[in-house]
């Protein structure tokens, strides 16, 4: 430790140089710059060059923040230069351009000082208040019907930076708070510059006398918001201008009111074990289906089977596209029928025999002919040439794994379940809850307090709960499964099996990282003990290489900020249940700070269309299953999906598309089917709109518009030019996928040493190269599955 001093104007700073800095210092944002500044290789200049321009040359720090610092702590080794001061906001939202500037990591620590007695004191006499309702009433104003409450303690919430500033103007304006009732009967009867339409959308007023704030919960704000000082000057109140709460989830409710067959302790009564003591439990891997879309392996554990997902397809399949926006998929959902004609007596005994479909048949064909797969794999294993035996046990599936509710992991379930009546389902909460809204027909019933359809009421009596770190053992001890959160989307899930010393582990579809709001699997990996001893993990785009995914967030945000300062429309395409969410909760925050920090005007609005809405009350509905700062946010009752910046829409509500300066979030990214064809059909005939087409596009018209096309074809009488500006031709780099790429797929090694891994959810032809880079980071053993082939792992 060596302690100098540096000197700007005429006032000296203590500069104390440190070989190395604690972990305290070394938070998330410092890692991740840390590997941009040595993948760009960005030079790490001298310290007193670096101060020196800062404290002198440098416009984009205030000198008030320069003048606050009393401190400067630095570590060369560690590129970590702590400024301590009581401001430094600039600093934190400069950071970026600072590291590009200097390549120097800037942490900004506030000095800490000794608070007084009184404060102390003070601290102690005044505990917080919690908010009460006073009274609360029907407010009739015409043909208005508001919910009115009034409340005092006021929440933190309301007490923003610029309510301040206008509770400023009124004391020093010395503006009179008018009564309650005569302000709200001139603002939603006589006031001219809110129109009706904004009035007849508040859901409900708040207000707190002593504060001085009403709160309007509205759908729609726009003007109000516009002529927010003059109402402020004209009643001598402040508006706290909200949205109305997206609300709880129909279809989480009609799920909780059916009673369920199986307990978390159902495994419990199950013994891996055939009865023979000196027996070896078995694990094996049975790969069902290796086709593109679907998903599906039976694990055996012991005498137990466990079908891992249930993306498998039947027989004679017309694929159409789905044109019911409510029940669309998530990924490529093609609607499936079976050919049928009763009038024939041949066409009726197809029909017949097609009761047990093709992939279907596999899993048949596994359980009838399990002693001769085990003999093989056993013959192969030990280089032998054994005859068959019998198992001494009848082979069966005997639960099923749902690892999230994307289309290429359910397919089949609902079949399987008709065939298996009385199998246990593994699954969360959410992944049941976004399974039936989506593939159910339950957002078409009349009523919305149950579901109708007896075939979705029976998988919901199969389900057995399990959410992330829940534990299901066995009759064996150290024999069991465990779960934990896989990123991708809401309610995924990884399996864990643990027999005896041995550890599998399924990822499902995963990320590593945080994509806001849905945690990765990288803070829940500890959790899990190591090494693995045989990881079947997602390589859908294990061969690619996306980048930082914050950089490519932003890199799209700085597009998006420019459109809104021309006041131009956004489209974006994304799936409803993930990466819509991702989108327009980042999008927000960006927004949202430019608004509170730096007064910017021209905050777009954000519509959303209806599927997302629903997928968000699931959240909303079951958020303490959501892991990350949502749940969080929700439970404080801050919910930043409450937002009167977020507006829903659907097909008789497309108004909105005469307006400027909006970002519009619909699905599917492909444009194969839904709503959003109306919507491009608008914003894409316009040069001056910008289009951004999110995730995988494997169907028409998507592919011939991200190869350049410049019409749309929806069919052969609907067709559309395209004139916007298209983000996935102008710069193909930028990908932003829920799919972990080469990056994430080496931490998920790093982490869990794995002695053997093996891929799924990919072409062998795309997985040669991966596969020999997995082996060079010190993977024992790497191979890809083989369709019906079945392992033996232990």
């Amino acid at each position: 430790m060596a302690i100098e001093e540096f000197k700007f104007l005429e006032k000296t700073i203590e500069l104390e140089k440190r070989e190395e800095l604690g972990s305290a210092y070394k938070v998330r944002s410092y890692s991740e710059k840390l590997k941009l500044m040595e993948s760009k290789k960005i030079p790490q200049k001298p310290i007193l060059d670096v101060l020196n321009h800062l404290f002198t040359e440098n416009k984009e720090i205030s000198t008030k923040t320069k003048n606050s610092i009393s401190k400067i702590i630095y570590s060369p080794n560690d590129r970590i230069i702590i400024l301590n001061t009581s401001l430094g906001q600039d600093i934190i939202w400069k950071r970026n351009k600072l590291i590009y500037l200097y390549g120097w990591f800037f942490y900004v620590s506030k000095p800490k000082t000794k608070p007084s007695k009184a404060k102390k004191e003070k601290k102690k006499r005044e505990p917080k208040k919690e908010e009460v309702t006073i009274s609360k009433e029907m407010l009739h104003l015409g043909e208005l019907s508001i919910p009115l409450k009034e409340k005092e303690n006021m929440r933190s919430l309301y007490h923003s930076r610029e309510y301040i500033r206008y509770l400023k103007i009124i004391k020093s304006d010395k503006i009179t708070q008018k009564p309650i009732k005569e302000v709200l009967h001139d603002f939603l009867m006589e006031n001219k510059d809110i129109p009706t339409k904004e009035k007849k959308s508040i859901g409900k007023i708040i207000y707190y006398q002593k504060e001085r704030v009403i709160v309007v919960k509205s759908l729609i704000g726009d003007k109000m918001y516009e002529h927010l000082k003059s109402m402020v000057k004209k009643y001598g109140w402040y508006f706290y201008i909200t949205g109305v709460p997206v609300g709880e989830s129909d279809i989480s409710k009609a799920i909780d009111k059916i009673e369920r067959k199986f307990d978390v302790d159902y495994f419990k009564d199950l013994s891996l074990s055939a009865g023979n003591k000196d027996e070896k439990l078995r694990v094996t891997i049975y790969p069902i289906v290796l086709k593109p879309n679907h998903n599906c392996h039976i694990l055996g554990l012991g005498k137990l089977n466990i079908l891992l997902d249930c993306g498998i397809s039947e027989p004679k399949i017309i694929q159409n596209e789905v044109a019911n926006e409510q029940s669309e998929p998530t990924e490529q959902r093609d609607e499936l029928e079976i050919e049928k004609d009763v009038n024939s007596e041949e066409e009726a005994e197809q029909e017949k025999n097609l009761t047990k479909p093709d992939d279907f048949k596999h899993i048949d064909d596994y359980i009838q002919n399990l002693p001769q797969l085990i003999s093989e794999a056993e013959n192969e294993k030990s280089d032998s040439d054994e005859n068959e035996s019998l198992l001494p046990y009848l082979p069966k599936i005997d639960a099923v794994f749902i690892s999230h509710s994307h289309f290429d992991h359910v397919s089949g379930l609902k079949k399987l379940i008709k065939l298996n009546p009385e199998l246990p389902i593994l699954c969360s909460r959410i992944t049941l809850d976004l399974f039936l809204l989506r593939d159910s027909h339950y957002l078409k019933q009349e009523q919305n307090d149950f579901i109708e359809e007896e075939e979705y009421r029976k998988i919901v009596e199969n389900v057995i709960y399990v959410e992330n770190g829940d534990k299901l053992e066995f009759k064996e001890k150290n024999c069991f499964l465990s779960f934990f959160h896989a990123g991708h989307m809401p309610g995924a899930l990884m399996f864990l099996a643990k027999v005896n010393d041995f550890r599998f582990l399924y990822t499902g579809d995963y990320t590593y990282y945080d994509i806001t709001p849905f945690a990765g699997t990288k803070r829940f990996l500890e959790q899990i003990s190591r090494p693995i001893d045989y990881l079947l993990i997602d390589g859908t785009a294990a061969q690619e290489e996306y980048g930082n995914i914050a950089d490519q967030f932003h890199s799209l945000i700085l597009f998006l900020e420019q459109k809104a300062e021309y006041e131009d429309n956004v489209l974006i395409g994304a799936d409803p249940s993930s990466l819509a969410i991702s989108f327009m909760l980042t999008f927000w925050r960006y927004f949202r700070k430019l608004q509170l920090r730096k007064g910017y005007t021209k905050r777009p609005n954000i519509y959303v269309d209806m599927m997302v809405r629903k997928n968000i009350q699931v959240i909303n509905h079951r958020y303490e299953y959501i892991y990350g700062p949502i749940s969080r946010l929700i439970r404080d009752k801050a919910n930043p999906f409450n937002s009167i910046k977020f507006r829903w829409f659907d097909r008789k509500d497309l108004e909105f598309l005469r307006n400027k300066n909006n970002i519009i979030i619909s699905h599917p990214p492909d444009l194969s089917y839904g709503l959003i064809r109306n919507i491009i059909n608008v914003v894409g005939r316009n040069p001056h709109n910008l289009v951004f087409l999110a995730g995988a596009i494997h169907e028409q018209p998507g592919m011939d518009l991200i190869s350049g096309g410049t019409e749309i074809e929806f069919s052969e009488t609907w067709k559309a030019p395209f004139r916007a500006f298209l983000i996935n031709t102008f710069m193909p780099q930028l990908k932003i996928k829920l799919h972990a790429d080469k990056a994430q797929l080496t931490e998920m090694i790093k982490i869990l040493e794995p002695k053997e891994v093996c891929f799924f959810h990919q072409s062998i032809k795309k997985l040669i190269k991966v596969v020999d880079y997995v082996k060079e980071l010190g993977v024992e053993k790497v191979n890809l599955p083989k369709k019906r082939k079945l392992l033996i792992l232990n």
